[in-house]
């Protein structure tokens, strides 16, 4: 299908242009400024000769039209942003943009179209769980107004009967963002510092997951529908113990009543009104952190299959980012930060490692390669490559395996998906930061490994590397992640392109986190 993509240059519409790729739609990005655009795409391996960048202005009525025509479905993603301030008249950028573009889409018949909103607008809360029926909220910047008028016009649309879905992300976060929004800005501000600890918490949705969210519901054709997409709900001592877990760096910590950041949100908005200046606390902010509820996110998930990947993950992703673009010092991103400044995390490789290793690598390397890609070491390699190596890593300790004299190689420890014991398989890996990532190549069979439906079952296992033992959590990467992944792994293993054509299957390929 052609998708037309508004917010392309921003954090979730580069996303979710990616996640169209990989499903195989052909998307139009509306983009005011193609350059820029091409830099957001580019910075997530997308390149910009596969996106249609159409100049343009959401709040130009007949722009958007051009845009619009020869497309069969549009998502919605751009929006001014400001949910810690004013920034302008936001109530007539986003609800004129939402005009021309959700208006623009409905009547020219395409179908879905899919407005991004926020469950912001349902906070402050009016149960215990926010849902899609939940009631609205009354915001008070010109951001929430915005958005509350943006929804109640779409709204109206789908009482009409307009196949319009609206979808409500929490607080996105994940690496590459383009301009700090307000999840990384905050984590990069409290990150090693103070963290004040009020009630309520926060709902951590990846960019990844929600860029798929959205590519799918184009495939979804629900009709009018509504779907909250909260993600994972932390308290703030949560997200607190999480950091503190991810970075090795333990941050101080401040009990605030709720109520006095609720005051002191509201002093700052009448403060601002007598003398403009910028601070990220406001009243709505303040609200939206004292009394955010959990999400009820079933009805997308299940309608769309989508598994939200580990929060642990989608927060060391992005605290690696912050980290490696800036935004976060090294000290205070602890063995997160880029390898030149992180703490040591990775053990070293021993004298055989060092030494031998390169040495068989040179010589034996490529011989090991056509044996290993043969169709009768399939049968045979199974059967005897896995003992030995099992032997080997009981006699030293995990320090010595038969496949780490040709590539980086690990003991996977996982949770039998059906019989509930755990399970130690071998593997080549390739490190990726402080994790690895690891190939479900089965010696080229036809079936997928066991240990691969463990992880899918169980994502959480353990890994032995270098004789050091590592509690990780597994993340099945889509199409996209696979796609940016795969050069690397063959360049250490080219044994794998020939796997695939043996096989004919997808090779399942996860990224193990530490935890």
């Amino acid at each position: 299908m052609r998708v037309l993509v508004t917010g392309a240059s921003g954090f979730v519409g580069s996303y979710t242009v990616r996640a169209l790729l990989a499903a195989g739609h052909r998307p139009r990005a509306l983009v005011r400024d193609p350059g820029k655009a091409a830099k957001a795409l580019e910075a997530i391996g997308v390149r910009a000769e596969k996106v249609e960048l159409v100049p343009g202005d959401m709040l130009d009525a007949d722009a958007v039209a051009d845009a619009l025509d020869g497309c069969d479905a549009a998502i919605h993603a751009a929006a001014a942003i400001g949910v810690t301030g004013g920034h302008g008249d936001l109530v007539e950028v986003n609800v004129t943009g939402t005009r021309n573009v959700i208006g623009g889409a409905v009547a020219r018949g395409l179908d879905p179209v899919v407005h991004v909103s926020t469950i912001g607008i349902f906070v402050p809360p009016a149960g215990p769980v926010i849902t899609a029926d939940s009631p609205l909220a009354s915001p008070r910047t010109d951001y929430g107004r915005s958005k509350l008028a943006a929804e109640t016009y779409v709204r109206g649309l789908q009482d009409d009967g307009a196949p319009v879905t609206i979808v409500y992300p929490g607080g996105v976060c994940g690496p590459d963002q383009p301009h700090l929004d307000a999840l990384n800005e905050g984590l990069a501000g409290a990150l090693g510092k103070l963290w004040p600890l009020p009630g309520g918490g926060v709902s951590v949705i990846d960019v990844r997951d929600l860029g798929t969210a959205l590519a799918r519901t184009v495939e979804s054709r629900q009709g009018p529908s509504r779907w909250v997409l909260g993600g994972h709900y932390l308290t703030w001592p949560q997200l607190a113990d999480l950091c503190d877990s991810l970075t090795g760096v333990k941050c101080r910590r401040i009990r605030v009543p709720s109520r006095t950041m609720l005051a002191l949100g509201s002093a700052l908005d009448a403060a601002k009104r007598v003398r403009p200046f910028d601070y990220p606390l406001t009243r709505d902010a303040a609200e939206f952190m004292v009394t955010l509820v959990p999400t009820d996110d079933r009805p997308i998930l299940d309608a769309l299959g989508l598994t939200l990947r580990p929060v642990e993950e989608s927060i060391g992703d992005s605290l690696r980012w912050l980290a490696g673009s800036g935004h976060l010092a090294p000290r205070r991103a602890g063995r997160l930060a880029p390898r030149e400044h992180a703490m040591p995390s990775m053990p070293s490789p021993t004298f055989l490692q060092r030494t031998v290793g390169p040495l068989i690598q040179r010589t034996l390397g490529p011989v090991f390669q056509r044996i290993s890609g043969a169709g009768w070491f399939a049968k045979v390699g199974p059967k005897i490559v896995p003992r030995i190596d099992r032997a080997l890593h009981r006699l030293t300790g995990g320090r010595v395996l038969l496949g780490q004299l040709l590539v980086p190689s690990l003991v996977l420890t996982t949770t039998g998906a059906v019989s509930g014991l755990r399970r130690q398989t071998p593997l080549a890996c390739l490190p990726d930061g402080d994790g690895w990532l690891v190939v479900g190549s089965n010696f080229g069979r036809e079936k997928h490994p066991a240990w691969t439906g463990n992880l899918i079952k169980n994502p959480g296992a353990e890994v032995s590397f270098r004789g050091r033992g590592t509690p990780v959590t597994a993340h099945l990467l889509d199409d996209a992640e696979r796609a940016e992944a795969w050069p690397r792994l063959t360049a250490v293993w080219p044994v794998y392109d020939r796997y695939v054509e043996r096989a004919d299957r997808q090779l399942r390929v996860f990224r193990l986190t530490p935890r």
